[in-house]
């Protein structure tokens, strides 16, 4: 099989590993070749920290996330809650794609409750034709195939609900991504303690605490592939993703490397 190289462009650090987490973890054990690229530098994310401080902080903490499954990293010096998709990030982004040339690049939606999600997202989608056309960012070489492109999950229906395309089963990993969540602690053990309001007991905001708050989401997403496919019967822990159309072809069977559904 020819090398799969993953490509996450995220807004934010921490977003790669609270939405895809798990297919990073598979793909590292498989031996194939990972590159995060965030598009801010998470620099708002703290209720004490100011910007500064916080941004050096989160470039540390990706750093050591990123080592964990050998990720190349790369964060752009874009303020937190500023991203816009100008042209000129455009033509920045399809010049780092076309350098690391992916087979498959993880993004997020244009629905999604963030408007950096929904900038990140955006430029993904402006670029990816452009990917292919000499005279835009000519200062390196189009890429001759187009990578496949899938969306992380999201929780709105508008402008149209989440299509569980691509599930993964992550109940083998769900360790391993808690160590990669773990080691954003400025967001896992601070900022968002902060704003969670609703606490049943006293627990203290520690690796268990993160455990039973981060594994909801991939449960919540293992009981809808359920409701929609019985070969989803025995499924726990699930990451999901949407192909997108203004990518590449997406054959699932390429990736029999992982556990998918």
């Amino acid at each position: 099989m020819a090398e799969q190289r993953l490509m996450l462009i995220m807004a934010h650090p921490d977003d790669a590993e609270f939405s895809a987490g798990g297919l990073m973890t598979l793909w590292h054990q498989a031996g194939y070749a990972i590159k995060i690229l965030c598009l801010t530098n998470g620099n708002a994310g703290h209720h004490e920290l100011d910007r500064a401080a916080l941004a050096a902080r989160r470039y540390e903490e990706a750093g050591q996330a990123a080592a964990l499954v050998d990720a190349e990293i790369e964060i752009w010096p874009q303020d937190d809650g500023r991203l816009v998709p100008s042209v000129e990030l455009r033509e920045q982004l399809i010049a780092a794609i076309r350098v690391y040339a992916p087979s498959v690049i993880v993004t997020q939606r244009t629905a999604d409750y963030h408007p950096d999600h929904r900038a990140t997202a955006q430029l993904v989608k402006d670029s990816a034709y452009l990917l292919q056309v000499p005279a835009i960012a000519p200062e390196q070489q189009p890429l001759r195939s187009m990578p496949s492109i899938l969306l992380t999950i999201d929780r709105f229906d508008e402008p149209r609900p989440f299509r569980l395309d691509w599930v993964i089963d992550t109940e083998a990993v769900q360790p391993q991504i808690i160590d990669l969540l773990a080691c954003h602690a400025s967001q896992v053990f601070e900022w968002l303690p902060a704003l969670v309001t609703e606490t049943d007991d006293d627990r203290p905001f520690d690796r268990a605490w993160l455990t039973h708050f981060y594994q909801r989401k991939p449960a919540a997403v293992a009981k809808k592939a359920r409701a929609l496919n019985s070969a989803h019967s025995e499924l726990r822990f699930a990451e999901a993703f949407e192909v997108s159309d203004y990518g590449g072809p997406f054959d699932s069977t390429h990736f029999d490397f992982l556990p998918s559904r």
